[in-house]
């Protein structure tokens, strides 16, 4: 068995993180050059809708995709994959002459950045010790908001210069230098090791993949636990990201300055409330703390797209704001990548994300119309209720803090046999 230790796991953390760092600036830099992209095709806010999601129904496809690709390829060479892919096509996008190329275009970007979560996950999680491993996915998820800082920060200097083309054009420069340093990983020796014992009992086609994660009652009910846990982190974030600059600009009347300047105060709180929260999951168990996070996010989010103040908008926001968008998504991230057997984990996780995301692609769509007939705000607090589904999930599930991979496994393999055993009974 391998033996973890926290150096390996904290290079996990960060080299993986920087690729989720690029892949949230990916994602958000079309939110944030959305005034300017409409303005420069004429666009309406359905047709903007429709065109984010077109990219997470690519990211769906990737999330798939690369997750059980991952248990087949190695967690390192999958990582690569993704990221040269969807940094190159994210460049490309700044050529798009038309609303219907930039569709396909950010379609195609979403294929390769969903390999970023599934793969990434699962490579932090095989690497960090019992004690410490929920701290260590979320040093790994730091990256994102990390990566929103980077989004707002270059567009802030660059999109008034040279306009949106030239945002989507430098993201070039990001993704080949953190391709390159993602080079110094090593691959996972978990995964390794359940590569050489398949090997030896020729079972490389049969005991890995998308099948597997079918075959028995556990691992469908796991399945079932991350598809509830996944779908409000999809929608609900979806939901709000595309259209939350425009919701500040429009509805609380500030200028695209003070936007900017706000959304990156309500991120400096996120990143630091995740590391938080990080270091309470492997103190207090990541159920416990979910569920509570989940109604900080629900609650929350009505009350704050329900004032019209700017200044009260920001006062629940730096509370609301993090657990809606990465708390709740650093603890479901952590336990999703636990529940799930070591020559399975990709492909299992990357089922959880990709099935539960499928109600995220309709997310902009159902938040464009809605917001036709009871405002943003209102479709904010319609995607509120949502957080229920979550609660449900971890409701369901037992506790993995404190405990190895190998033993969350055994426990597994426990239920398995004592389940034949009542049925032979």
């Amino acid at each position: 068995m391998y033996k973890e230790n926290t150096a390996d796991g904290v290079a996990t953390s960060v080299l993986a993180g920087l690729g989720w760092l690029f892949d949230s600036f990916v994602i958000n830099i079309y939110a944030l050059a959305l005034p300017f992209i409409a303005l420069s095709f004429h666009a309406k806010p359905l047709a903007l809708g429709f065109v984010a999601s077109l990219f997470l129904f690519g990211y769906t496809i990737g999330t798939i995709g690369f997750g059980i690709l991952t248990d087949y390829l190695g967690r390192k060479r999958t990582l690569s994959l993704s990221i040269a892919g969807y940094a190159i096509i994210t460049a490309l996008t700044a050529f798009s002459s038309s609303i219907a190329m930039l569709g396909a275009m950010r379609f195609l970007t979403g294929v390769g950045g969903g390999g970023e979560l599934p793969v990434g996950a699962t490579f932090t999680a095989e690497m960090w010790p019992a004690k410490r491993r929920g701290w260590g996915i979320a040093l790994m998820y730091v990256g994102y908001p990390l990566g929103y800082l980077l989004a707002i920060g270059l567009t802030a200097l660059v999109i008034h210069p040279v306009g949106w083309r030239g945002v989507f054009g430098i993201a070039l420069i990001p993704g080949v230098l953190i391709w390159a340093v993602r080079k110094l990983l090593k691959e996972s020796p978990r995964f390794e090791a359940i590569q050489k014992r398949l090997a030896m009992a020729r079972e490389e086609r049969q005991r890995v993949g998308a099948r597997e994660v079918f075959k028995t009652r556990e691992s469908r009910r796991h399945l079932l636990m991350g598809v509830l846990i996944y779908i409000p982190l999809a929608y609900c974030y979806y939901a709000l990201s595309v259209f939350l600059p425009t919701y500040m600009k429009t509805v609380l009347h500030l200028s695209y300055g003070s936007v900017l300047i706000d959304l990156t105060w309500l991120t400096l709180s996120y990143i630091v409330l995740v590391m938080i929260i990080g270091w309470l999951s492997d103190l207090v168990g990541r159920r416990p703390l979910a569920i509570i996070c989940a109604l900080v996010a629900g609650i929350g989010g009505i009350l704050m797209f329900s004032t019209p103040s700017p200044a009260a908008f920001m006062a629940i926001g730096l509370v609301a704001y993090p657990a809606w968008v990465g708390l709740t998504w650093t603890l479901g991230i952590t336990y999703i990548s636990e529940i799930f057997p070591t020559a399975i984990r990709g492909s299992g996780f990357g089922l959880s994300v990709g099935f539960g995301r499928i109600t995220s692609i309709f997310a902009p769509l159902i938040a464009g119309a809605l917001a036709t007939t009871m405002g943003l705000g209102g479709a904010f607090k319609i995607a509120a209720l949502v957080w229920i589904l979550y609660i449900i999930g971890f409701s369901v599930g037992r506790e993995t803090k404190g405990l190895t991979l190998e033993q969350i496994e055994e426990q597994e393999m426990h239920d398995l046999h004592r389940t034949a055993v009542e049925k032979r009974a």
